[in-house]
């Protein structure tokens, strides 16, 4: 019988043969986070970090703190779709160096995050949300090779200033865009935050933009 919040986590990762990594990384917390609830020492940890463990275990905060039918309950019952929105992870990856052709891919296994997350911090509406990998260093520091990014696909408009997701004429990247005002026909400056990769410039409509970028997930330790 499972008793404290530390051994229902565990006996939830079990069921869904996840370790304590990917759940953080899944979550977007740190994974000492996740490590000091299944140690004991955090047996009361931050109500918004623990909804979001809570979602990538498929379940409701209260079955994971008190128990309420936290080992039986069935997958897509545990978790009601009025409290959680599932996020498709779309199966490519934005380079973030000198770009690469990549086709359209299915979709992978969402992810799930709380809905008064995405509309109350967020102010993210859940029907346009995507996530995706990106790879490379032309964005360090601000992205890091791995890291997975949320895409808001309803705003493709790069006033202000953001991180977007885009086909540049030569593959997907991740890169930050800056309008230009002038000339004969509305121009976009794609700029990387490191240094070592020089700006470039294109017409806008020799451009696709996928999405504004509106959240990162970051692993901080390798295994």
């Amino acid at each position: 019988m499972t008793e404290t919040l530390a051994d229902r986590m565990r006996a939830r990762m079990k069921e869904l043969h996840m370790k304590a990594l990917h759940v953080a990384e899944a979550a977007g917390v740190g994974r000492s986070f996740v490590y000091d609830i299944l140690r004991g020492r955090s047996a009361d940890p931050s109500s918004e970090k623990l909804s979001r463990v809570a979602a990538v275990l498929k379940m409701s905060v209260e079955a994971l703190v008190y128990g309420e039918g936290a080992s039986n309950a069935p997958d897509d019952d545990a978790m009601p779709e009025r409290d959680y929105a599932a996020v498709p992870f779309v199966n490519v990856e934005a380079d973030m160096g000198g770009g690469a052709a990549v086709d359209d891919e299915p979709e992978g296994a969402p992810w799930y995050f709380p809905r008064h997350w995405l509309r109350d911090i967020l102010s993210l509406k859940p029907a346009g949300l995507r996530l995706i990998r990106v790879r490379g260093d032309s964005m360090e520091p601000t992205l890091m090779s791995g890291d997975v990014v949320m895409i808001d696909t309803t705003q493709t408009n790069p006033r202000p200033t953001g991180i977007f997701v885009l086909y540049d004429g030569f593959g997907l990247v991740a890169k930050r865009l800056e309008r230009l005002s002038g000339g004969e026909s509305p121009t976009l400056r794609i700029i990387s935050d490191n240094s070592r990769y020089s700006p470039y410039e294109r017409i806008a409509e020799e451009i696709r933009i996928a999405g504004r970028i509106v959240w990162v997930s970051r692993r901080l330790f390798d295994n």
